[in-house]
């Protein structure tokens, strides 16, 4: 009995890693079919969310390694970093997009350093799951990268919307509230449903990303249909 239920979390976990897996691949089609970097990075961001859940499951079956939880805090800010640079498509002019690229890639990269300098103890995981948390200077580094991303996806999916009328873009706003939300499932009696609650919030996300159109947010092609993939 002790076995039977980390396997089905982290059999749950896989399951959820394929789908999310699913929708990366579907977002890399609109790159290559609309031409739109946001999909880009959004399909990139789905894959690191595919790789983060991964680990989930390994942690939930019991499995500890100091460089995986290290790996894991990093690209758990990494991801929603990258997933801002698509919104960022959306908000910000063309000539700030590298400036908040560069921003990005400074503040994952101080991430990456003081996760990987910074020891994790096992005590961080309980029953398989991060209750814990990292040390003051991951949490500080990581709320660079995430705070300002986060804002950058709500304000570009909410200015969208209400601008160009793509309402499917209010999915994007709902997907991250959701996932923000998420964490506070680390308190109840089954921590695996935090898992299907980030789901939720990813399969948000990929549902507003659907929305954006063919060829670029200012310009005159008309938007995808709102069943259009």
């Amino acid at each position: 009995m002790m076995i039977v239920a980390p396997l089905a979390g982290s059999l749950a976990l896989v399951v959820l890693a394929a789908l999310t897996l699913l929708l990366a691949g579907v977002e890399a089609r609109r790159y290559r079919e609309r031409g739109l970097r946001a999909h880009l990075f959004w399909s990139a961001g789905l894959a690191l969310v595919v790789v983060t859940i991964l680990f989930e499951a390994v942690f939930y079956f019991g499995v500890w390694s100091e460089p995986l939880a290290q790996s894991y805090l990093f690209l758990v800010a990494v991801l929603v970093g990258l997933l801002s640079l698509g919104s960022a498509e959306l908000l910000l002019p063309e000539r700030a997009r590298p400036i908040y690229a560069a921003y990005v890639v400074a503040t994952s990269a101080l991430v990456g350093y003081l996760s990987f300098t910074q020891s994790v103890s096992p005590t961080i995981l309980s029953d398989g799951v991060f209750t814990g948390n990292p040390t003051l200077a991951v949490i500080l580094a990581s709320s660079l990268v995430t705070v300002p991303a986060a804002a950058v996806m709500v304000v570009g999916s909410l200015k969208s919307a209400f601008k160009l009328k793509l309402w499917r873009l209010l999915y994007v706003t709902a997907g991250i509230l959701v996932i923000s939300a998420a964490g506070t499932l680390y308190i109840v009696s089954v921590p695996i449903t935090l898992y299907f609650a980030e789901f939720v919030g990813v399969l948000l996300l990929f549902v507003g990303f659907g929305g954006l159109p063919a060829r670029s947010p200012t310009g005159s092609t008309a938007a995808s249909p709102a069943g259009g993939s």
